[in-house]
């Protein structure tokens, strides 16, 4: 299929990129586990995974049925989304770029060869031997930054919800065991620290309450109901955004989108080039 991008993840950063390469005119489809645990979901494609579309500033994403599915509605300029973690489909849909926006600072089976042009957001790749271009997501300086050869910065705001993602990383609510959650705030309420948000309920039918860590804006939660490890990212509170701006694309998705979209219009330039001049 001409014109088709395949980005692995959509959770924030994902997504960002997603809705800028849609927006610039491409075919999108979106790889998705079945479970999806993105935060920042009202920003999110990923929520699709389990409400069967969701909507991120005027753009929807939906839900295929399957692969066939997901082709003929690729082919209406919708854009797309299948559960695919291992990026099966890779092999049979043969997209013109494969763009892994995972962000798990390491590797899960992206190679060079997987299409015409290979893009990493990013540490854990290393640029022109896993994939042909990494984007740094490290906050500040570089920011957005195109690498062509080696690796991004590790020790920088890399934004997945890891410990080391920033110097204070107190924003951010951990699941206290593992079980399941039950939210009671919704994203873009007020909270306080130390009030219960949630409650995850254990394997022992224990139920442990979930704490504000600061006070803040709720700008992101794990989906309701879903099975989370002991220390994983559950929600995200910030302590000075205003409430509307959970719904829209954030300054960093944005230029990370941006930076991919440099990147793939640079190849298909030089690709044109070559085929113009018959090299």
């Amino acid at each position: 299929m001409k014109h088709l991008i395949i980005v692995r993840g959509g959770g924030e950063l994902g997504s960002g990129v997603a809705h800028c390469l849609h927006r610039a005119g491409f075919r999108v489809l979106i790889l998705e586990q079945k479970k999806p645990t993105a935060t920042r979901r009202k920003v999110s494609f990923s929520d699709a995974m389990y409400r069967g579309e969701t909507e991120v500033e005027r753009v929807i994403c939906h839900k295929a049925k399957n692969l066939a599915d997901a082709q003929k509605r690729l082919k209406k300029g919708e854009v797309m989304m299948i559960a695919d973690p291992e990026a099966k489909s890779v092999a049979e849909l043969h997209p013109d770029v494969v763009v892994d926006a995972v962000v798990a600072h390491e590797n899960h089976g992206m190679k060079k060869d997987m299409a015409g042009l290979t893009i990493a957001l990013g540490p854990g790749f290393c640029a022109g031997r896993d994939v042909d271009v990494v984007v740094e997501t490290g906050r500040g300086h570089n920011l957005g930054r195109l690498i062509y050869e080696g690796y991004s910065s590790k020790d920088a705001d890399h934004g997945n919800g890891t410990v080391g993602e920033s110097p204070n990383i107190e924003h951010l609510v951990f699941a206290p065991a593992e079980g399941r959650v039950e939210m009671l705030r919704t994203i873009s309420l007020m909270v306080k620290k130390g009030e219960i948000i949630g409650h995850l309920h254990t394997k022992d039918e224990q139920t442990v309450e979930i704490q504000a860590t600061i006070d803040g804006v709720l700008r992101g939660a794990v989906y309701d109901g879903i099975k989370v490890a002991q220390g994983q990212k559950i929600a995200d509170i910030h302590p000075t955004m205003g409430q509307e701006e959970c719904y829209t694309i954030s300054d960093k998705a944005r230029c990370i989108g941006g930076s991919v979209l440099e990147a793939i219009m640079a190849w298909e330039s030089k690709r044109s080039k070559h085929r113009f001049f018959g090299r």
